[in-house]
């Protein structure tokens, strides 16, 4: 009787973890040589889901990769129309989600693959270190900074969303590994802070211990056809809460791929108790 299995293609990368040395990591968004971040790689092998027979979903591992073309052409051109892709996107998550209220944070950061003194605000490089973005903790600081006061309604959930789309011909060497919330524990978390010395803003980031359960995912085929949408924070926890993740090196990437070049942009979602 011959093997009916289906083969799930992975890839073995090496992704850097915090090493916890009772070091409290510091991320300085504008200068990154005064980084405090003990780090170990850790050998994982990730999963390449594009054509996975069960797609992960927003609901399930906490991501989702959905086919939407939008106004790319608009995003590398002289003057980005960053406010049209935005809210494209706030139309977008509205359909995939029944929040009440959906906000869109004014910042969408692109990030190319350039060496890391050569970064800066308008011109950020793949972050390859496995990290959440934020604590239960640093949601409350951080929503009034990124997207105004929160309505002002009872609220019974929040939920923070991180939209990624490749903006450079695909496939790249540099993707984004994203980690199943399912095998993702509190217990993983070393808390730090992410600094913003032009406005003078910190917040409490998350950033991850390893842990040989975690799942790790990537999507090999992804185009700018293509976004990818993960939780970033859930304040209900009957829904996956976040989802860690890392820029790696492919190596099974074809030969003489183009540069990186993608851009992020992040949403807030409410659902009213009234």
């Amino acid at each position: 009787m011959g093997d009916i299995s289906v083969r799930i293609r992975q890839v073995d990368a090496d992704l850097n973890y915090i090493d916890n040395q009772g070091v409290r990591p510091q991320v300085f968004n504008e200068d990154f040589t005064r980084n405090i971040l003990p780090l170990q790689a850790v050998r994982v092998a990730i999963e390449d889901v594009s054509a996975s027979e069960t797609a992960p979903r927003l609901e399930m591992e906490g991501f989702a990769l959905i086919p939407h073309r939008g106004t790319i052409e608009d995003l590398t051109g002289p003057k980005p129309s960053f406010e049209r892709y935005r809210a494209e996107l706030k139309d977008l998550l509205e359909t995939l989600i029944d929040a009440d209220h959906v906000e869109m944070a004014n910042a969408s950061p692109i990030r190319r693959s350039v060496p890391a003194q050569d970064a800066n605000l308008n011109n950020g490089f793949p972050v390859p270190i496995v990290h959440g973005d934020i604590t239960v903790a640093g949601v409350a600081h951080m929503i009034p900074w990124a997207y105004g006061p929160p309505p002002i309604r009872p609220i019974k959930r929040m939920a923070l969303f991180n939209f990624w789309r490749l903006l450079s011909k695909g496939p790249t060497d540099t993707p984004l590994a994203i980690c199943d919330a399912r095998t993702f524990a509190k217990e993983d978390i070393v808390a730090g802070d992410s600094h913003f010395l032009t406005d003078g803003f910190t917040f409490e980031a998350v950033f991850v211990r390893p842990n040989p359960a975690h799942r790790w995912c990537y999507y090999s085929r992804m185009s700018s056809d293509d976004v990818l949408i993960f939780k970033q924070y859930d304040s209900d926890p009957i829904f996956p809460v976040q989802v860690p993740h890392s820029a790696f090196i492919d190596s099974s990437c074809p030969p003489d791929p183009a540069s990186r070049i993608s851009v992020e942009s992040r949403a807030v979602a409410y659902w009213f108790a009234d």
